[in-house]
C-alpha cells in the first residue's frame, strides 16, 4: 500500500470547515478532522473554498483545483470527501470506507441527530467519559419540541452511567427517558439499576411497591442466573476463583500480591474507559 504523509505546505491561515467552529492547517488537519467528525459533516462542507484554500495555503494544486471542479458540479458529499481521503493516503482503505458509510447513513440526518450518533458512537467504542460529555452538550441546545430524540438522548446517559457503574444516576435516566419516549428498553434499564443499586430486600420492597415491574423483573432474575454461569466459565471469573483458592489454602501473601496485580489492571481500565 502507498502511504504518503506531510502532503503540501503547512498553511499560514487555516481553514474553518462550515459550523464547526474550528480551523485545519494541513491536508494531514484535514482528513483527521473528517474522520473525527463524519458524523457531523453535511453538503455544506462541499464547498469551493477548500479546493481554493488548498490550492493558496498548501500548495496542492492538482487536489484543489479537483475539489473546485466537484464543488461547482454539486458532487454527494461522499464523493468530494472520496477525492480527499483516496488523494491524501493518510487511512487504509478500510478506514476511508467507514468514513464514506458514516456520510452515506447520516445524510439525512438533522444536525442534532448526528451529534447523538457521534455520541452513540464513543458509547460503542467504550468511550463512556466522553459519550456522556457529548450527551450533556447537546441536551443544552436540544430544542424543547424534540421529546423523543430527548429521551434517547436521556437513555444514552443511562448507558454511560451504567457502564462507569452509577446505578443510581444511571436510573433516574433512564427513568426520564422512558417518560419521555414509552420504550419498554428505557424501564428495562431502569429495574436494571434499581437491581444493581439495591440489597435484596430493598429491591424485594421496592417490587411491591411496583407491580407492573414483576414480569420483568422475574424475565431479569433468569438473566442474573444465565450471566452468573458465563461469568464463571469466562476467562476473569476462572482467573479470580484461582485467587479465592489462594486464600482457601492460607497463601495469604500469594493471594495479596495477585489480587493486587488484578486490582490495579482493572482500575487502569476503568480509567480508560472514562477519560
Amino acid at each position: 500500500m502507498s502511504i504518503r504523509l506531510c502532503i503540501g505546505d503547512y498553511a499560514k491561515n487555516g481553514y474553518e470547515p462550515e459550523h464547526m467552529g474550528m480551523k485545519v492547517y494541513s491536508l494531514e488537519e484535514l482528513c483527521f478532522f473528517i474522520k473525527e467528525n463524519a458524523y457531523l459533516l453535511d453538503d455544506g462542507f462541499v464547498e469551493e473554498g477548500l479546493g481554493s484554500w488548498l490550492v493558496q495555503e498548501c500548495g496542492l494544486q492538482e487536489l484543489g483545483e479537483e475539489l473546485q471542479k466537484a464543488s461547482r458540479k454539486k458532487v454527494s458529499l461522499k464523493s468530494f470527501v472520496g477525492i480527499i481521503l483516496e488523494y491524501a493516503c493518510f487511512f487504509t482503505k478500510e478506514v476511508n470506507r467507514e468514513i464514506e458509510n458514516i456520510l452515506v447513513e447520516n445524510s439525512s440526518l438533522s444536525v442534532y441527530e448526528k451529534k447523538k450518533a457521534r455520541a452513540d458512537a464513543l458509547v460503542k467504542k467504550g468511550h463512556y467519559g466522553l459519550a456522556g460529555k457529548e450527551y450533556g452538550k447537546l441536551l443544552q441546545m436540544l430544542p424543547d419540541d424534540l421529546t423523543v430524540l430527548k429521551g434517547d438522548i436521556y437513555h444514552g446517559c443511562g448507558v454511560c452511567l451504567a457502564k462507569m457503574f452509577y446505578f443510581t444516576l444511571a436510573g433516574e435516566y433512564f427513568l426520564k427517558a422512558y417518560e419521555l419516549t414509552g420504550k419498554i428498553t428505557s424501564y428495562k434499564q431502569y429495574l436494571w439499576t434499581k437491581r444493581l443499586s439495591m440489597t435484596e430486600g430493598e429491591y424485594v420492597e421496592f417490587l411491591k411497591e411496583h407491580k407492573e415491574a414483576y414480569e420483568d423483573s422475574v424475565e431479569m432474575e433468569e438473566y442474573l442466573e444465565e450471566l452468573k454461569t458465563q461469568w464463571e466459565r469466562s476467562h476473569t471469573g476462572m482467573l479470580f476463583a484461582g485467587i479465592q483458592r489462594e486464600k482457601e489454602l492460607q497463601k495469604i501473601a500469594e493471594y495479596q500480591n495477585k489480587l493486587k496485580e488484578r486490582v490495579d489492571y482493572l482500575k487502569d481500565a476503568y480509567r480508560e474507559m472514562i477519560s
